[in-house]
């Protein structure tokens, strides 16, 4: 377990690509799991109404949205891994998230805080875009540029979905 995060962390910090880790349906279902685990935590903590409902639809939308991308480009044999890779760095990345996220109610008081909020939910969401481009980049054969607007592609889109959904609060 330890060397699975290592190379989570490996690939969150862009030194390593996807091809390290395992290959394997199950961990698949393990990383998914734990994606939509954190998604429903963060959810709550955001207050969201219909949270199993949105947890489910950013599931199935990321799955769905990243096996058509390897199905266009015939490289869905990199799917575990890939999927791995994303759910991973993004349950690596995710204290960080639920940090700026318990901050908020002190930003409503101290603009230090609100600041500081602000900035690091920023720095994280750039830099998890950022890691899954370097994912897409390994899987994809393709450059750091093309991985990342993929990425941002597939973060837009997901937004627009869920609000169009959800509502205007998703």
């Amino acid at each position: 377990m330890t060397a699975l995060l290592s190379s989570l962390a490996q690939i969150a910090l862009l030194r390593k690509d996807p091809s390290i880790l395992p290959a394997s349906t199950a961990w698949v279902v393990i990383f998914a799991l734990g994606y939509a685990a954190v998604n429903f935590l963060m959810a709550r903590i955001d207050a969201s109404d219909r949270i199993l409902e949105r947890t489910a639809f950013d599931l199935v939308l990321t799955l769905g949205f990243f096996w058509l991308l390897l199905t266009i480009t015939r490289r869905t044999h990199r799917f575990p891994q890939v999927i791995n890779a994303i759910f991973g760095t993004y349950l690596v990345l995710a204290p960080l998230m639920i940090g700026m996220m318990l901050l908020r109610g002190l930003a409503k008081t101290h603009y230090g805080v609100w600041l500081l909020m602000t900035a690091g939910t920023t720095v994280v969401v750039i830099w998890y875009l950022l890691a899954v481009g370097h994912i897409l980049r390994g899987a994809l054969d393709t450059g750091l540029v093309t991985g990342f607007a993929t990425a941002v592609t597939w973060a837009i889109v997901s937004v627009a979905l869920a609000q169009s959904w959800f509502g205007s609060a998703a």
